[in-house]
């Protein structure tokens, strides 16, 4: 299992989660542009919202995402199905507030997370729906590979599964 800690980097922060957090991501995540690419696009509402923190409190490691300056939450993420055997380890339920969009802080959470992820894995994973062309050019920024597609959990759609090697990872 991943350690729960705080990663820094001078631009981000990100602070392992509690249940308490809730209205602090929600403010985060009212905005509709953030989630109309995504399956549920009511995640800005209350309800669509609860069932995604929910999601985030059940994840292996999820965490908060703080401008490193304001200490103000710009968004959310986490570590989810571990694998110690497989020495994988998902990334994702990822979502920044629109103002932060553009590259430099996602890749700047995802290289803390990977850093701290090749610590124990080999391998890290990233699942997409397909139309998420946002989060698929955000994932070709970090150099993750496209390796299947694959009908979603929910029988709704197509998922891609992409993956960034250790090996690979610079």
């Amino acid at each position: 299992m991943l350690e729960r800690k705080t990663l820094s980097n001078g631009l981000v922060k990100l602070i392992p989660l509690l249940k308490e957090d809730y209205e602090w991501v929600y403010a985060a995540a009212s905005d509709p542009q953030i989630w109309e690419q995504h399956p549920d696009q009511r995640r800005y509402s209350p309800i669509g919202f609860t069932k995604y923190f929910q999601k985030l409190l059940a994840a292996d490691l999820p965490y908060l995402i703080l401008h490193e300056k304001t200490e103000q939450v710009i968004g959310a993420t986490c570590f989810y199905q571990f694998d110690a055997a497989a020495k994988t380890v998902a990334i994702g339920y990822s979502f920044l507030k629109t103002a932060y969009w553009g590259g430099t802080y996602n890749q700047s959470v995802k290289k803390l997370m990977m850093d701290f992820a090749f610590e124990k894995v080999d391998r890290v994973l990233f699942h997409v729906r397909k139309g998420n062309v946002r989060s698929q050019a955000a994932l070709a920024k970090i150099g993750a590979q496209e390796v299947e597609e694959y009908t979603a959990e929910d029988g709704k759609g197509i998922q891609v599964l992409y993956q960034i090697k250790k090996e690979d990872y610079q």
